[in-house]
């Protein structure tokens, strides 16, 4: 079956945009699943015939901007959209876009800003984020306290679903939706529900200036009551992130304390005033090597830094990470209580805190065996719900169930996705390294 199915896909999107060596795939998959083939699709219609095919050969289907995930993905179709990466419109009057999901994440930002316009999301992975993968993934962004969460950037998409019917819905006013809110439901449902094709995406005005101040501190307890004193006086910049030593090393090279970043995104006069006492308040607080930063261009190459880093973290940790949030008022108590649990936080491989999301990132040790790394979390768990939050994602959401003894809970909430999933996807195809348990 396998030489006649590579066969009907060279059919559908042309020769060289199959490719079914072993040498070759390998620069568009991560994970050890090795798939029949890697397919380039050109046009939505495309899409639709190889998921209409995958569905009568009965074909698992992953889906990427450049890399797909081959989790589950033995003999099915890695689907890399990075063909389909054109902007197909900019309404300047409407601060709308029209957009392939293909097209880097990055590279949107960079036409959106040639145009003076703003689109404020973070890529996942600094150079290899594909703007289909922003909304399919749907993370929190770093800036989302100051522009809101990334789902409220999409108002429609085309879909292919996964019976390979085309979905076209939302348009370019705001409010646009009644009845239940399929568009922002999409997001983040990482290719469970359907294929984007097209991208209709909300703009802001380019900020008047940008504006960043770094500070370093010799301990994270330090560093993260400096944060918190921010709070406090009701200062709210557009990121608050918090590195812990080795972390920061990847920042800024030979750096041997904790490594605090304020981003402002704002008015000039404003975000002056707002810099200096930020400043003054970290100076006051025992940080070192502080300094404000109003030159664009370094502030740039400043965040791309950060945003390579968070990179790393997102892509190369992504199974020896523990996630929890928690009010961001509570975050030092937190840290505290993390201290208690794993010791000295300064000897970890890493400490992540983005301050204004109350979210922290803890990066384990590489060598931590399954047993440990759960045991871990159920203790995280328990201090994060102490302090009104939990550990993020799926994990997490079991995790709050037992602690309640309620196993009847998470099978309803596992249940209750699942059977969404199958109202749409009935053969099960789709995303199958996605699983909600």
């Amino acid at each position: 079956m396998s030489n006649d199915a590579i066969a009907k896909l060279r059919a559908i999107v042309g020769e060289q945009h199959v490719i079914d060596a072993a040498p070759d795939m390998a620069g568009h998959l991560k994970g050890s699943g090795i798939p029949l083939a890697v397919v380039l699709p050109g046009q939505t219609s495309q899409v639709s015939d190889i998921v209409k095919l995958a569905n009568q050969l009965n074909l698992k289907i992953s889906v990427g901007g450049a890399v797909a995930d081959t989790k589950n993905l033995d003999g099915g179709i890695a689907l890399i959209m990075s063909r389909m990466n054109n902007l197909l419109e900019i309404d300047r009057e409407n601060l709308v876009a029209h957009v392939e999901p293909g097209m880097s994440h990055l590279e949107f930002i960079r036409q959106a800003a040639a145009q003076n316009l703003n689109f404020p999301v973070d890529p996942y992975r600094f150079e290899a984020s594909s703007i289909g993968g922003c909304f399919a993934v749907g993370d929190t962004d770093a800036k989302s306290f100051q522009y809101g969460p990334t789902r409220t950037y999409l108002l429609g998409f085309e879909m292919v679903l996964p019976t390979g019917e085309v979905l076209d819905i939302g348009n370019k006013c705001i409010k646009n939706v009644a009845g239940y809110d399929f568009i922002h439901f999409a997001v983040g449902s990482q290719g469970t529900l359907g294929i984007f094709t097209k991208l209709l995406v909300k703009l802001l005005p380019m900020p008047e200036t940008k504006a960043s101040v770094v500070a370093t501190f010799p301990t994270i307890k330090q560093a993260s009551e400096s944060i918190q004193t921010l709070v406090k006086r009701n200062i709210h910049p557009t990121r608050v992130s918090l590195f812990s030593q080795p972390l920061a090393a990847g920042i800024v090279p030979g750096i041997a304390d904790q490594l605090v970043m304020i981003g402002f995104e704002g008015f000039k006069e404003s975000t002056k005033a707002l810099t200096r006492e930020i400043a003054a308040v970290f100076s006051l607080a025992g940080g070192g090597g502080v300094r404000v930063i109003e030159d664009r261009a370094e502030h740039d190459e400043l965040w791309q830094k950060w945003q390579a880093a968070k990179g790393r973290l997102n892509c190369g940790y992504s199974t020896q990470t523990i996630d929890y949030s928690v009010g961001p008022l509570k975050l030092a108590k937190s840290l505290d209580g993390l201290a208690g649990i794993v010791g000295d936080l300064a000897s970890w491989p890493g400490i992540n805190v983005e301050a204004l999301l109350g979210n922290i990132r803890v990066v384990l040790p590489a060598a931590m065996p399954e047993e440990d790394k759960a045991a871990l979390a159920v203790k995280i768990n328990a201090l994060a719900m102490a302090h009104g939050g939990n550990v993020s994602d799926c994990l997490g959401a079991r995790l709050v169930c037992e602690s309640y003894r309620d196993t009847e809970m998470w099978e309803t909430v596992t249940g209750l996705l699942e059977t969404i999933r199958r109202q749409f996807d009935p053969q099960g195809i789709m995303a199958p390294g996605v699983i909600f348990s």
